[in-house]
């Protein structure tokens, strides 16, 4: 009877399944989770016998949601396609949300796109999708375009919009998305609320995250927690302190993660009693060995050398996961002891948990820093292999900054050659930087050249390691094999390459690639900026810096007071001196290197008394200049003419204390050389020997000889030169010109012979003294010699110059047959400094016909220069041609050309007096008399034969000296 009766059950449960619809069986077979008989149904029948809708998937698709089977969805969908079923709007956002929860944004992205129809749940799960995956940029788009849609966020949405504030740091979107909440009314939804104060704390903004927290009425452990881990992440031990204090006296009661984020500043307040007191609490609470709190427990007392109370505590830890094995690994490395540590990853296989990456970083690097040789590490590293942890497992970066000689890497590249670990993309981007780091390129290449599939790691790698050590062209190459290879270069790609192109000073092609940046549309992370930094300040196209201050204020790139005063310096070398100004008083916080940028910017464009003024403001302000701002001060005054003022800076520098640096004295040496005040120049002299600077700058003793040579003291120069430890090509050239301009052409020769027998090769500028010493001591045959020998013996191509000083050479000489055959055969154009001399060689030969024949070709060139006109005006002069002179005087009042009156100087007790024949009634003017009385008597004296002529323009009597 028992059986017929169950054989009757039977048949009737089976007529009732029969009489059910499907999509009932399907719903049924869903709630039960029976996902795998469902799916077998949809595969036995077709669409035709099943005449399933967009209702019959709904429960299998939320089923699957549910129970987290995936695979099960994806076939389901796949079934819904083939099944040519059109999903309505509900079936296709929760398809949607299965894909996000099963983390492949790629088929999330698609769904979302192959809708016709959204509604704020499709936004939510497309956002959702982004948020939870890390990519915060993309999710917060999504919401753009959603508003840009009109549609308005909910209290279930505004929580993942604030994670993406939090993931991308963006404190100005975050305050956007708050005031939007307020806007809608959501601001006393507690979740919200949360969700704000952990956006202004991961930003960095606990002044904002206070004040949420303050004006919320109501708080659960949530809002408590997410505050008191803001104040300890921002290193607020006391603030964290006191609001757990004001936590205890409210009516929410501390849980496990409350515990977990007090316990570690402790540590960094030192305060073991206090942290005794939390760790009673904790145990009161039921939370003494959570796996959390006891993790904190145990890196608490580890930090406080307490290895044996954090030992005790981790015994009792209940489900130890592999953070709390790795915090105990970690305090045994910390402590050096290494067996201890071994002991207990043993200990952590045995008990199923396997070590992973962190592990790694709990041993290694504390190992390292133990000193132990290479050896000693890679026998550690055999023995964590035993434990079950591969090498290609490992971060092997850590080692990068311990390992300090190239042997230690060969013998690491070995070891790894053995394993057969080199194949791997990480491992041997790993060792191409340790490679790199020693300059060994080649090697480095050797590796990468080894590698079958490349992954991006292993790029930016080798082309780090090209770009570091100067290699740009092949670095350039290389990034364009990626880029044909499919790779698609990163931020880390990009950085790499600009900053090696901006450290060669290839300046066009960092900006170069920096367009190309932009145009990728990934956004510039604070290296990125830091970077550009120096890009910004050497940039001196006005337009090319206007267009990259305006891709940062565009694209809302962080303006710290660091960019700032980089677009400042880069105004004031574009001499867009407005723009600094501007740029300066809009900067909120201005330390001492903004109030440098500024000064230097006015200085250096001649805006001496802004710049002065500048300074006192700073004063003001309480922030004391230094050397660097004196310096600026000091070249700004010299490079204008303003000599007094420059050496009155630079001895009110000295008495502000500070000392002044190779910069500051090179800075000032042009001034005393552009007065030629020897006596300040010898002043300069002695202080670089009293004050140390000794001889080993080359920028300082070029500069120095530079200003003796200037001042007509070939003596001192001599013997600077003389003291020099080492001389570069500039430290010849000084000498050289030096004699040459003062008549001493052997001597200069001298000095080339000898540039020339100590390795040292000549340059352009070199020969341009040794022409001009050959053309002021007449020497034609070796200055035909030198300068045939410039292209087929040292490679320089001639210019102007050059070809301006041989027709000087040849003028002087008298021979201006060749000097006419030379013109007419050379290579270039003939400039007017050529002509120029010409001209005047033809005065001193009273060649009237060739100086007709230069000054025609002179005036073509400079129409406005009076001192061509009053030269031929002289030579004709010279000539009898009165007619002439008559000519050339109303072509020039013609044309408006005013001839300058002639002036001269000459230095009196340390003071430069300058004089003209209108000077006459100057005050001076009698000590001036006597003192050139004087210089014709030494003159005479020396063997010189003073002449006193009127020129053409009976302006003012001339001096003229003739050896």
């Amino acid at each position: 009877m028992r059986w017929f009766l169950r054989s009757l059950h039977r048949s009737f449960c089976s007529w009732q399944w029969h009489q059910q619809s499907f999509a009932e069986k399907l719903s049924l077979l869903s709630m039960e989770g029976r996902l795998d008989e469902a799916i077998r149904i949809l595969r036995r029948h077709p669409n035709s016998d099943l005449r399933l809708n967009s209702e019959t998937y709904l429960p299998l698709i939320r089923s699957c949601i549910k129970f987290k089977a995936f695979t099960q969805g994806e076939e389901i969908h796949k079934h819904i396609i083939q099944s040519g079923v059109e999903p309505d709007l509900i079936l296709q956002n929760n398809i949607m949300m299965l894909y996000s929860k099963f983390g492949n944004l790629e088929l999330t992205q698609q769904m979302f796109d192959e809708m016709t129809e959204r509604n704020l749940f499709s936004w939510t799960a497309i956002i959702g999708a982004y948020a939870n995956s890390g990519d915060a940029v993309k999710a917060f788009e999504f919401y753009k375009k959603m508003i840009m849609e009109g549609i308005r966020a909910d209290n279930f949405l505004y929580p993942l919009v604030f994670k993406s504030c939090s993931g991308m740091k963006d404190l100005k979107s975050g305050k956007r998305v708050h005031a939007d909440v307020i806007r809608n009314g959501f601001e006393w939804d507690l979740f919200i609320t949360n969700s704000l104060i952990d956006m202004y704390t991961k930003c960095e903004s606990l002044g904002d995250a206070k004040r949420a927290f303050d004006e919320t009425a109501i708080r659960d452990i949530f809002t408590w927690t997410t505050m008191l881990v803001g104040y300890v992440q921002m290193g607020h031990g006391l603030e964290a302190l006191e609001l757990f204090k004001k936590m205890m006296h409210s009516e929410v009661r501390p849980k496990s993660a409350s515990f977990s984020a007090i316990l570690p500043v402790f540590s960094v307040l030192r305060c073991l009693k206090q942290a005794k007191q939390i760790h009673g609490l904790a145990i009161v609470s039921g939370f003494g060995y959570d796996k959390f709190v006891g993790t904190a427990l145990v890196d608490m007392y580890a930090n406080f050398g307490g290895l044996g109370y954090g030992r005790f505590i981790f015994d009792r830890v209940k489900e130890k996961d592999v953070v709390c094995w790795n915090t105990m690994i970690k305090g045994y490395a910390q402590m050096e002891l290494f067996e201890e540590a071994f002991e207990l990853l043993n200990l952590m296989q045995i008990n199923g948990i396997n070590p992973n990456k962190t592990t790694w970083d709990c041993i290694i690097p504390q190992y390292l820093q133990s000193e132990s040789s290479t050896r000693v590490v890679l026998n550690l590293i055999n023995q964590l292999e035993k434990v079950g942890l591969r090498l290609d497992e490992m971060p092997l970066e850590q080692m990068y900054e311990h390992i300090n000689d190239i042997q230690q890497v060969k013998e690491l590249h070995s070891y790894l050659g053995r394993g057969g670990y080199i194949t791997d993309s990480g491992v041997a981007s790993s060792l191409i930087q340790m490679y790199s780091k020693f300059a060994e390129v080649e090697a480095a290449q050797q590796i990468f050249d080894c590698i079958g599939k490349k992954k991006l790691d292993c790029w930016n790698s080798i082309i780090a390691c090209y770009s570091n050590n100067r290699c740009t062209d092949k670095a350039l190459k290389l990034f364009e094999l990626m880029l044909n290879d499919d790779i698609e270069p990163d931020l880390q790609s990009w950085n790499t390459l600009i900053s090696g192109l901006i450290d060669v000073g290839d300046f066009d092609s960092a900006l170069e690639m920096f367009s190309k940046l932009k145009w990728t549309k990934q956004n510039l992370d604070p290296t990125t900026v830091d970077v550009l930094l120096p890009l910004i300040r050497r940039i001196t196209c006005s337009m090319v810096g206007k267009q990259l201050h305006n891709i940062f204020l565009r694209n809302q790139y962080e303006m710290s007071r660091f960019v700032c005063t980089a677009f400042i310096n880069m105004y004031g070398n574009c001499q867009e001196v407005a723009y600094a100004i501007k740029l300066f008083e809009s900067m909120d916080s201005k330390d001492l290197v903004s109030w440098n940028a500024i000064i230097s910017s006015l200085a250096n464009n001649g805006f001496l008394n802004e710049a002065s003024k500048t300074f006192h403001e700073m004063k003001m302000a309480g922030i004391a200049g230094n050397i660097i701002t004196w310096t600026a001060l000091v070249s700004g005054y010299a490079q204008h003419g303003e000599i007094d003022e420059s050496l009155k800076h630079f001895r009110k520098l000295q008495m502000e204390g500070l000392k002044p640096n190779s910069i500051t004295i090179s800075s000032i040496l042009p001034a005393c050389a552009q007065s030629a005040t020897l006596s300040h120049g010898k002043s300069i002299y002695g202080y670089i020997t009293r004050s140390g600077l000794g001889f080993e700058d080359l920028f300082v003793m070029n500069a120095l000889m530079d200003m003796f040579v200037k001042c007509g003291s070939m003596d001192y120069a001599e013997r600077v030169f003389r003291r020099l430890s080492q001389r570069d090509i500039i430290s010849w050239n000084t000498m050289i010109q030096g004699f040459g301009i003062h008549g001493k052409a052997r001597t200069a020769l001298s000095y080339f012979d000898q540039m020339l027998a100590e390795g040292v090769d000549p340059d352009s500028v070199t020969f341009i003294g040794v022409l001009s010493a050959c053309s002021h001591g007449g020497l034609v045959e070796e200055g035909w010699k030198q300068f045939n020998s410039m292209e087929s013996k040292y490679g320089e191509i001639p210019s102007g110059k050059h070809y301006s000083c041989m027709v000087d050479l040849l003028g002087r000489a008298g021979n201006f047959e060749d000097v006419k055959n030379f013109i007419v055969q050379m290579p270039l154009q003939p400039t007017a400094s050529l002509w120029g001399a010409l001209l005047s060689a033809c005065k001193t030969h009273k060649n009237v016909e060739m100086a007709e024949f230069a000054a025609g070709h002179l005036m073509e060139l400079q129409p406005k220069n009076p001192g061509n006109y009053v030269i031929l005006s002289n030579i004709y002069a010279a000539a009898g041609r009165w007619k002439d002179v008559d000519r050339l005087r109303k072509v020039m009042v013609d044309n408006g050309i005013k001839k300058l009156p002639g002036s001269s100087w000459v230095e009196i007790g340390n003071c430069i007096y300058a004089f003209s024949v209108e000077d006459q009634v100057n005050q001076n003017m009698e000590e001036i008399s006597r003192t050139l009385q004087d210089l014709a008597t030494v003159m005479i004296e020396e063997g010189y034969d003073p002449k006193i002529e009127m020129d053409s323009f009976g302006d003012n009597k001339k001096l003229i000296s003739s050896m």
